[in-house]
């Protein structure tokens, strides 16, 4: 390596001194190149002597051997030049059209010299950057995959999965791609021929990143049990508490470690577009996607965090334009639908409620708060009982209360489903800024004024008739 690295320096140094060889030959030839202009003067005052030939007496042509050369050959032999002066000697041409030849004739061997030392200069540049480059990238890609094969500075999190009956060794490598457990499916198949494992057995099977190809192999070719697993189903506008309580009550993992792990970031690309404005109380509150999921029992949260985020993942791509073209950020988004998740009395009724919210969000001098209940459940339910200390439950209610704060509160108070982000994008063009709900009948009750809106309170059975 000692040796390597001192061939590299000697050949640096080497370009280096033709570079500024280079730059000194270029320099001389810029200050030569910029005499002949000093020989117009000096052929315009011959001229002006020619016109007074009255005056005075032609002058001999000795004369103009005492003019200094315009054209200097740094790198001409002197030979040539006696041999120039030889030829000026024999043959009687005019001395202005002898010197033309001789500065086109050494102008022509400059450029020439010129070409040939950039040439070698930068040739040599390119040759050194070339060498340097390839021995780079032949370092880097060898320690790169040293490093992969055998799990070094990989995580030793245990990831658990399905290895499906009939799956070809193809499969399988696109299955441990898929699952973060390698990086390298061409390694891993190279691996296997290496490896010649007597088979690779289907079914469940927990591996580590960090145990390295070998060990990965080798697990694989183990005859395995299948693991318990649970299904359940999450409703829309169910809050990640509630989520994680549903997910221990069910053996999978503990609320604590799934409330840690799910807010945490992932890597997955939506989360570059959420808004972590610092006053949000679950950072990912709102971006768990309704469904049923099935979970292998005893799990990790790393795992289900996961799986959760692959699916909202492929929703959030449905719906992703739409964001965009709305005028609103993905937080602003996912706050207000998960309001109208939870204020709306059916999906049907959800394109008005939105409308209504919408219309005060757009009028903010006469409409400055929402004046939503469900913000305050929120801070009931939630950040009261989880909350570390008075000072936390008094800041995060000045964010969340929609009857103190003005506008959205600081994030989503629950995580909504498809229509109630269809219905915040999409919304029916009203001119409504209340509503209420008949919680008896699910009716909803819309008005454009305050008065309307005390008259439907009675309607709905919420406020007696004055």
């Amino acid at each position: 390596m000692d040796d390597l690295n001192f061939n590299v320096d000697d050949i640096i140094n080497d370009v280096n001194a033709k570079i500024k060889s280079a730059e000194k030959n270029e320099a001389d030839e810029e200050s030569v190149e910029a005499e002949p202009i000093a020989d117009t003067e000096d052929s315009s005052e011959a001229c002006e002597q020619a016109d007074n030939t009255d005056e005075k007496p032609q002058e001999t042509p000795e004369a103009t051997d005492d003019k200094p050369e315009p054209i200097l050959a740094f790198h001409e032999d002197k030979s040539e030049e006696d041999k120039g002066e030889e030829d000026e000697d024999k043959e009687p041409e005019k001395p202005e059209k002898q010197e033309k030849k001789s500065k086109s004739s050494k102008k022509k061997k400059k450029k020439r010299k010129k070409s040939k030392v950039n040439n070698s200069v930068f040739g040599g540049i390119i040759l050194v950057i070339v060498i340097l480059t390839v021995s780079l990238v032949l370092a880097v890609g060898g320690i790169s995959i040293g490093m992969e094969y055998y799990g070094i500075g990989k995580t030793d999190e245990d990831i658990r999965f399905n290895i499906p009956a009939g799956s070809t060794n193809s499969e399988i490598a696109d299955i441990l791609v898929n699952e973060g457990v390698i990086k390298n499916k061409k390694l891993f198949m190279l691996a296997l021929k290496f490896e010649k494992p007597a088979a690779i057995y289907p079914g469940d099977i927990t591996l580590q990143p960090s145990s390295g190809y070998s060990e990965i192999i080798e697990k694989l070719s183990q005859m395995r049990e299948s693991y318990k697993t649970v299904s359940i189903t999450f409703t829309e506008g169910e809050n990640l508490l509630d989520i994680a309580k549903k997910l221990e009550d069910n053996e999978v993992c503990t609320a604590d470690d799934f409330l840690f792990e799910f807010n945490k970031n992932q890597g997955f690309d939506f989360e570059n577009d959420v808004d972590d404005n610092g006053d949000m109380f679950y950072r990912m509150e709102g971006y768990f996607y309704p469904d049923t999921y099935e979970f292998y029992v005893n799990d990790s949260a790393g795992n289900v965090t996961k799986k959760l985020r692959e699916q909202f993942e492929k929703k959030y791509e449905t719906v992703k334009a739409k964001i965009k073209n709305s005028g609103m950020s993905l937080n602003e988004v996912m706050t207000l639908a998960s309001i109208v998740q939870l204020e709306a009395a059916s999906e049907d009724e959800m394109p008005k409620v939105a409308s209504v919210f919408l219309n005060r969000l757009d009028d903010p001098d006469t409409y400055p708060m929402l004046q939503s209940d469900t913000t305050t459940n929120y801070i009931k339910n939630v950040i009261k009982t989880e909350a570390d200390n008075t000072a936390s439950i008094e800041h995060y209610t000045e964010c969340y209360d929609t009857y103190k704060c003005k506008g959205l509160p600081a994030g989503p108070i629950c995580n909504p489903g498809m229509a109630a982000i269809n219905a915040v994008l999409e919304p029916k063009k009203t001119d409504y800024y209340y509503f209420c709900n008949n919680l008896k009948t699910g009716e909803t009750f819309y008005a454009k004024t305050l008065d309307e809106h005390e008259e439907n309170l009675v309607k709905a059975g919420l406020a007696k008739k004055k």
